[in-house]
């Protein structure tokens, strides 16, 4: 047969197309009758492509299938997902010279020449994050160690959030490099920092699994020397685990919803001369920051520093870039797609997610699926253009995740209302006791059982395969900020309070009394959100304590800005009376926040806040 096809590959290769007479009349003289027709069948077939342009390419496919049957007749994980559609990873589309931009960079570490800060900025959506992660993946096999975290909108009042998920990023790489490499960068930490090491840990607690746990207590100072004496540690530290044979490059996304600490610590690090072995990367939305905003004024400050930073613009993507992640989704070649990617280019304006989302939207109203016929994908071009597409990728999603099932739309909602990512544990515990929580869902109330309980929170593993949710180890994590807004937004405006509320009382029922600390912020901000459903004074009064002793360890922190807005909630609930019902409650209340706010250099409002406090102080010293 092989003899044969060469032969015949010789008559026809001349350059020219065969008329179908004289293809029959060639392979009928090469070839038993049935195996001609056969082959004349493949070569013929009708539809949007075809995959069998010349007789070699038949006999490859017949070769396989006679070699491959017993493989070809079972079920295969590839056959499962042959009608779904399956996006691409680990390319990266139409972002090679944002992408060289950002590998320049990094080569340029620790040379005089090179930026010690790096912002990619662009809309929700464009693909910032994603250009990074490609950068990270680009840097595996060198000597650069890349650690990553991401401010959260609804953990704006958590401050460091981000950074202390780069540092366990950081902590655990070390941990499993081994003894050796614990003690090696113990030994540079501690040759850098000496006894305040306690500082760094009391803030960072992921970073004992390194230096292990202090023996002393760090020395207590006023809390605006704590915050220069922080901010000068932790520039100690970097230099310490960074340096010129083992760069470091740090990346922190969302820098629109940074605390006021981190941004601090962010510009302590770019402006640090005496570190050359280090790199910020940072990514923010360029259309959702103000001029008045602590990232903005922060920035400002530093170029006013003359600070080098490298600014990359990630924007939409270009139409035959599209066409491109298009034709490599539905695998076919790009002529072949280039009339569908043209209308969804139209619709999405070239924006990476709401490409993704809008074609697995036309999967889903079968707008756009595989046939088995023809062994392609197929689509209906006129019902595409005429489908009409939000102007927000939210509702796009929002109508997606209305059509998984109820469990698993109620899982993603708790995880809305946490933020973007939650450990299992906690995410299990709320959606198997938040009964009034589900109870706004179904309408009834029942009790249900630990298995009925498990089975629900195995509905998640829906919205996994959906790609709207990441499993990363124990925690459960939304692929995009895009999609925790649009779950977000599923629950209804007047009922978001009391999900919050039982979120937060959830959390701190399953934590013993000496771990509060540990989730402080993150109950403590839950219950303020729900604070205008507490009905009973009792809740209010220890809401207000929570508030203040969150406050304090803000404080302790240096995180002024943050302790403020905590001790400012707890002064919003009292009541006409407070003075005279919980007189030592409002003294504490009013003089740390006034302390917080002169750190914060926001004197009017001191001095009015010591006017309150002068006027219905009882003592000389309360006053």
């Amino acid at each position: 047969r092989e003899n044969n096809l060469d032969s015949f590959e010789e008559e026809s290769n001349n350059g020219k197309l065969m008329s179908r007479n004289q293809l029959t009349s060639i392979l009928m003289a090469k070839l038993p009758p049935a195996i001609a027709k056969l082959t004349l069948d493949l070569m013929g077939m009708k539809g949007s492509m075809r995959h069998f342009q010349t007789a070699r390419n038949v006999d490859s496919e017949l070769d396989k299938i006679r070699a491959y049957l017993v493989n070809i007749m079972a079920k295969s994980d590839q056959q499962s997902s042959l009608c779904r559609l399956r996006f691409p990873q680990g390319k990266l589309y139409g972002r090679n010279f944002q992408l060289k931009t950002l590998m320049d960079a990094c080569s340029k570490l620790g040379k005089s020449c090179g930026a010690k800060m790096v912002l990619v900025s662009g809309h929700s959506g464009a693909g910032k994050s994603t250009l990074v992660k490609h950068l990270k993946n680009s840097l595996k096999g060198r000597d650069i160690r890349f650690i990553c975290g991401k401010f959260d909108q609804l953990e704006q009042a958590k401050p460091l959030s981000a950074i202390d998920s780069a540092l366990s990023e950081y902590s655990n790489e070390i941990v499993r490099q081994g003894q050796q490499k614990i003690l090696q960068v113990r030994e540079s930490i501690i040759e850098a920092i000496n006894t305040d090491v306690g500082v760094l840990t009391e803030t960072f607690p992921c970073l004992s699994k390194i230096v292990g746990k202090p023996t002393t207590a760090p020395t207590e100072v006023h809390f605006i020397a704590a915050q220069h004496r922080f901010k000068f540690i932790f520039q100690l530290f970097i230099r310490a685990i960074a340096s010129l044979s083992d760069p470091l490059v740090l990346f922190l996304d969302d820098l629109q919803w940074a605390d006021e600490l981190s941004l601090r610590l962010v510009a302590a690090l770019v402006t640090d001369t005496e570190n050359d072995g280090f790199l910020f990367v940072g990514s923010f939305r360029d259309n959702e920051i103000s001029a008045s905003d602590p990232f903005a004024l922060h920035l400002h400050e530093l170029e006013k520093k003359d600070v080098q930073i490298t600014n990359i613009c990630v924007s939409s993507l270009p139409k035959e870039d599209v066409n491109e992640l298009i034709a490599d989704v539905l695998c076919i070649p790009q002529r072949f797609t280039k009339s569908l990617s043209d209308i969804i280019y139209q619709k999405t304006s070239g924006n990476a997610l709401l490409i993704a989302q809008l074609l697995q939207s036309l999967w889903d109203e079968d707008l756009l699926f595989f046939s088995l016929d023809t062994k392609t994908w197929v689509w209906d071009l006129k019902a595409i253009d005429a489908k009409e597409i939000p102007d927000n990728v939210g509702l796009l999603l929002s109508e997606k995740i209305l059509q998984l099932p109820r469990g698993c739309q109620y899982g993603m909602k708790v995880l809305a209302c946490m933020g973007s990512k939650c450990n299992e544990s906690t995410l299990r515990l709320i959606m198997a006791e938040g009964k009034e929580l589900e109870e706004k869902i179904d309408g009834t109330k029942s009790e249900r059982s630990v298995a009925e309980a498990n089975h629900q929170f195995l509905m998640l593993d829906f919205a996994v395969n959906e790609g709207l949710l990441k499993k990363e180890g124990s925690d459960y994590m939304v692929a995009h900020d895009q999609i925790r807004q649009s779950a977000y937004s599923l629950i209804p405006e007047k009922e978001r309070g009391r999900w919050h509320r039982e979120i937060g009382r959830l959390i701190l029922k399953s934590i013993p009394e000496n771990q509060v600390d540990d989730v402080l912020f993150i109950a403590v901000n839950q219950l303020n959100r729900g604070e205008i459903h507490l009905e009973e004074e009792d809740h209010r009064l220890d809401l207000q304590k929570l508030n203040l002793r969150a406050g304090k360890k803000a404080m302790s922190l240096a995180a002024f800005s943050i302790a403020a807005s905590y001790l400012k909630a707890g002064l919003d609930m009292f009541l006409d009376n407070h003075w005279e019902h919980h007189y030592d409650l409002s003294i504490e209340l009013y003089s740390l926040y006034a302390e917080a706010e002169y750190s914060n250099c926001h004197f009017q409002e001191v001095g009015r806040v010591a006017g309150i406090v002068l006027k219905a102080g009882k003592s000389f010293e309360d006053k």
